[in-house]
């Protein structure tokens, strides 16, 4: 024995074995997730096993080792995947027969009956498939295109038709041939039928354009479907320019005219809205309205009203108790809460008043839309109210509480808000303002519409719509306040 084999002998304990290369990892861990090694892709030992592999091998991991899985592996789609020992895994129950005759028939072809790997349900095989699919080409290559007559030979593949439909097809060429070379070789003014190039020449140049004829080609430019000569004869050409330069000048005066008149329609609308405006400011029967809600949803309702006249002076306003809480969000934009409204009165407390202003007289708002809707809402909840007492008194009455009872209360509150509403004249402000000011917006093809500055308070509101209206009838106020002043003196002189 040498020196060397002696030393070696002595170093490595005769009791001791060498690792087993499979529990010996390939690669250093990237990191550690509570103590427990990550490795990377190919590098974790190669003994442990993912439990999509050790299902695969019919084995179920327990639950201690899903609760303390030997090492991960780092992936790129799935993240940090567990592995485990496949010798503590739990052999799966063999499946039932009639749970593998069901996993067996979804994947059994209809077609052929043979039990393929893929799951079907139902579905033919890719075999039967691709077998369908060479079947109907060859049937396809039997069939004529024209006729649909089904032989037992395929047909020629340049056509694949039967030889009267071949005739039938190239006399209709022919024919397309015909009347491409007329109409590339004989002027096409009206009524002329000068030579314009030869027929020759023309089938020449048709030859290296084969796809002309094709139907699908029609709708190809002139300079596509004839060679270079001219479509017309020299006095022909001459009279098509004279005849185009007429037409695009009867567009162009046309055109012109249009945008004249769009001018002066645009400008006459200016000046109504602007008159509008003048007349309005110095109209004693012209009220504004406006309102202060507890959102901007149906049921949305009213916290605070205010009705100023032409002049700027208060007619009403209050705040209004609705009966709910007023939202945060709608509380941070007008300021009013639901501590400032206690002891207010409520809509039906002053609907008598609105009733005796609002009778009779022109009711501007800035956005007509939203607050007759709350003046609607509010309503039809006091109309409810008073219908559900005269519902119950009949019930009461007749001793019999009628099925319709609450949709009867609800469609009659409807009808009498409707009804209100219809005696009132409410015109809006808001898009004669804003089509004044004229920031047109190319997205909605209108103007914007734009902001009231009046501090969120119905009454400051008002007076913004006042300033709006000052603002637009700028103009014609001394117009409209002369003759207001005159019509005033006139009336008091008659009285």
């Amino acid at each position: 024995m040498s020196t060397t084999t002696a030393t070696a002998t002595e170093q490595i304990p005769s009791s001791r074995t060498e690792a087993d290369p499979a529990r010996v990892a390939k690669g250093k861990p990237l990191a550690h997730i509570a103590g427990v090694p990550v490795y990377g892709w190919g590098q974790a030992p190669p003994y442990l096993r993912t439990k999509t592999q050790l299902a695969a091998a019919r084995l179920n991991v327990t639950e201690a080792q899903e609760k303390a899985p030997l090492a991960y592996i780092r992936t790129r789609e799935y993240g940090d995947v567990p592995l485990h020992d496949p010798a503590a895994a739990e052999k799966m129950r063999p499946l039932p027969s009639s749970t593998k005759a069901k996993m067996a028939a979804r994947r059994t072809c209809p077609e052929c009956n043979k039990v393929r790997k893929e799951i079907l349900r139902g579905r033919p095989c890719s075999a039967c498939r691709e077998r369908a699919e060479k079947e109907r080409q060859r049937l396809l290559a039997r069939t004529c295109a024209g006729c649909s007559t089904v032989r037992e030979r395929p047909y020629p593949k340049e056509h694949r038709r039967c030889q009267s439909c071949r005739q039938e097809q190239l006399e209709k060429k022919r024919a397309r041939v015909e009347a491409w070379l007329v109409e590339v070789t004989v002027c096409a003014g009206d009524g002329c039928t000068k030579r314009r190039g030869s027929k020759k020449a023309a089938r020449a140049w048709l030859k290296e354009h084969p796809w002309l004829l094709r139907a699908e080609r029609t709708d190809l430019p002139d300079s596509m479907w004839w060679p270079n000569w001219s479509r017309r004869c020299s006095p022909c050409q001459k009279a098509y320019d004279a005849e185009q330069e007429r037409r695009q000048a009867e567009l162009q005066e046309r055109y012109e005219r249009e945008q004249r008149e769009r001018r002066e329609a645009e400008a006459r609308a200016a000046e109504e809205r602007e008159r509008w405006a003048a007349a309005a400011l110095v109209d004693p029967d012209v009220l504004v309205l406006d309102t202060e809600t507890t959102g901007l949803d149906e049921d949305a309702r009213i916290v605070e009203l205010a009705v100023l006249n032409s002049r700027g002076e208060v007619l009403l306003d209050t705040l209004l108790n609705p009966g709910v809480p007023v939202p945060d969000d709608a509380a941070a934009i007008h300021g009013i809460t639901t501590e400032a409204l206690v002891g207010a009165p409520t809509f039906s407390d002053v609907l008598v008043q609105l009733t005796g202003l609002l009778d009779g007289k022109r009711c501007l708002i800035y956005n007509k839309w939203f607050d007759v809707g709350r003046l609607q809402h509010e309503l039809t909840l006091h109309y409810l109210d008073r219908a559900a007492r005269e519902a119950a008194e009949e019930a009461v009455r007749t001793g019999t509480v009628p099925e319709d009872l609450r949709e009867r209360a609800v469609a009659e509150a409807r009808k009498q808000a409707a009804a209100w509403l219809d005696v009132m004249q409410f015109e809006d402000v808001m898009i004669p303002y804003s089509d004044w000011v004229g920031d047109w917006s190319e997205y909605h093809g209108n103007n914007r519409w734009q902001p009231l500055d009046g501090g969120h308070r119905a009454a400051g509101d008002c007076r913004a719509v006042l300033r709006c209206l000052r603002s637009m009838g700028r103009a014609y106020a001394g117009e409209y306040a002369t003759a207001g002043a005159v019509a005033g003196g006139t009336s008091e002189g008659t009285n």
